[in-house]
């Protein structure tokens, strides 16, 4: 945690909800049960036009709690849609000096803000911070996406501490202020349907700093894709960021995209033997770098 003797800065957390009635409790008692001091915390909750019992639940959950606030999100700002239009809605009530996003469908731990802030008050020249989140196991099919998130997120942080700036993590993430009043926030960025990568690069543009950590502070854990359509549509909004990132990690990309083609047609065209040695590599080499993170 930060020295306890120092004054803690004020944090205002950004929470996006659209129809999230069977998320919204799990995620707001998370944030309830937060170890940072309530008089310095200011938990912000954007219903984006919700049209089931998301705003009822939550009105009720806040009643009795003055550092929640349900903002209900009637203006578009900047012809932002979606999440981005929610969070340039909810930084005009923002009275934090950092600024912490997560999603209704996020538990985040009761350490959480203070592993999140940690390297903003170590270092003013960070902008952006960026935590690591797991989903939670019901299937197989979940069990396999979450390896999946915890292995690209390992990728991030390596990328990361070698000073890559790749993305952000839209569920997971802080900005300062400093750097979102910097880029001008959502109300002056054009609309992306990656905002979080959006943001993370309008921050670095502005010479700020990045971090990436992996730790039991910053961790939470989010609902896994339940359906093939749903991630499928979560997998093309990734690419349409991804395609965004320098020509060598794109090129990377596509190769690891064409992993099953290039090994099919190593083993027709050369050896089987050779096909597998090349699939034990990548596997040995993709296991020992997601094992520290699970």
């Amino acid at each position: 945690m930060l020295n306890p003797e120092r004054m803690l800065p004020n944090v205002t957390v950004w929470i996006a909800a659209r129809n999230e009635e069977d998320n919204i409790l799990h995620s707001l008692s998370a944030m309830n049960a937060l170890s940072y001091p309530k008089e310095q915390l200011q938990i912000l909750i954007g219903n984006d036009q919700s049209d089931d019992k998301t705003r009822e639940l939550v009105l009720d959950f806040i009643k009795d709690k003055p550092h929640f606030q349900l903002i209900d999100i009637e203006k578009t700002i900047n012809n932002q849609r979606g999440k981005a239009n929610v969070l340039a809605n909810l930084y005009e009530h923002s009275t934090g000096k950092y600024f912490l996003i997560s999603d209704a469908d996020v538990k985040v731990n009761p350490d959480w803000i203070h592993g999140m802030i940690r390297n903003f008050e170590q270092d003013a020249r960070i902008g952006h911070q960026v935590g690591v989140t797991a989903l939670n196991v019901g299937s197989m099919f979940h069990a396999f996406q979450s390896i999946d998130w915890l292995y690209a997120l390992s990728l991030l942080k390596k990328a990361a501490d070698l000073k890559i700036p790749l993305t952000g993590l839209g569920n997971n993430s802080a900005v300062s202020r400093a750097a979102y009043e910097a880029t001008g926030g959502y109300a002056k960025m054009p609309f992306s349907i990656t905002e979080d990568f959006a943001l993370f690069h309008e921050t670095i543009k502005k010479g700020f700093g990045f971090r990436n950590t992996i730790n039991l502070q910053v961790f939470a854990k989010t609902q896994p894709i339940f359906s093939m359509k749903e991630f499928l549509h979560q997998r093309k909004r990734w690419m349409v960021g991804a395609l965004q990132c320098p020509w060598w990690i794109v090129l990377l990309l596509y190769l690891n995209a064409l992993f099953l083609p290039i090994l099919a047609a190593i083993g027709i065209f050369f050896s089987w033997k050779l096909a597998a040695l090349v699939w034990l590599i990548k596997w040995i080499i993709q296991t020992l770098n997601v094992l520290p993170v699970i």
